[in-house]
């Protein structure tokens, strides 16, 4: 089937590298089709991806495989970190010497859903029995931002924001609040994401590219917290603003209630123990 282009955008070894993984698919009687899966399968891989790749293993041949994975490996490529993904046998991620990335998720031969299959390239297959994605996945997939995520995301740094009185200022446990002020900057990164949706096919380490300009313009003003009382208390307002604007935002262009009753309770804690105002 050749060598998918996309290699190209990788760093240099990763061709190589690739090919090793085909040949040892290729000459590996239990192994009947290999895919390049991730941003390389979703065609959107750039000089951070990883060598993503998923093998179709013959369904008596499962365990055999989550039981040898090492060994194959052994045989493609020295590593100096590999470490197996609990739950699914013969998958796992490693690393080699010159820091190549190489992740392999095993599956059983013909247990591909199509909706998984049209983020992959196809790239060997014994038995020219892999399937080809269905046309009707694409229609029935949501076309927006799901309104319970959105809400959920709300509510829960909402909650949040009702504990840092007593869990971070009372105690004044400054190091809990650097950590608190990250988790509400994640959720407002994800409120963001989500209510971007649906994006175009893009890696998971493609951060800033799922946020619109003004979105990125939020998140980067905002103070980044230190571990004192002014840092962490300055740092917590501004995200906790910025989160709530967005999300009042977010929230009625899906079409779901804001939580006032929450919103209000939580306002006038805060407003009661640190003398902040709305």
């Amino acid at each position: 089937m050749g060598d998918p282009a996309a290699l190209d955008r990788l760093p240099a070894g990763y061709r190589q590298l690739y090919a090793d993984v085909l040949r040892g698919a290729a000459g590996d009687p239990r192994v009947r089709a290999m895919w390049l899966a991730g941003s390389l399968g979703r065609g959107v891989a750039d000089a951070g991806s990883d060598l993503d790749v998923v093998l179709a293993v013959r369904a008596d041949s499962v365990a055999e495989f989550g039981a040898q994975w090492r060994d194959w490996l052994a045989r493609i490529t020295p590593t100096v970190l590999a470490k197996d993904l609990p739950g699914m046998p013969g998958s796992f991620y490693s690393l080699t010497p010159s820091c190549l990335r190489l992740d392999v998720v095993c599956e059983q031969a013909g247990a591909a859903d199509p909706e998984a299959l049209e983020r992959r390239v196809l790239v060997l297959d014994k038995d020219g029995t892999a399937n080809t994605p269905a046309k009707s996945v694409r229609e029935h997939r949501p076309c927006g931002p799901d309104p319970a995520k959105l809400t959920g995301l709300t509510e829960e740094c909402l909650r949040q924001l009702a504990l840092f009185p007593a869990a971070v200022v009372a105690r004044q446990d400054w190091l809990l609040g650097v950590v608190g002020v990250q988790s509400v900057q994640m959720m407002l990164y994800q409120l963001f994401v989500e209510a971007n949706q649906p994006l175009p096919p893009m890696g998971v380490k493609q951060w800033s590219a799922k946020l619109k300009p003004h979105q990125r313009q939020i998140c980067a003003a905002l103070p980044a917290p230190t571990a004192s009382r002014d840092g962490v208390l300055t740092a917590m307002r501004a995200a906790s603003a910025a989160f709530r604007e967005a999300a009042r935002a977010a929230l009625d262009a899906a079409g779901a209630p804001w939580p006032a009753e929450l919103d209000a309770a939580v306002q006038n804690h805060l407003s009661a123990q640190l003398g902040w105002t709305d």
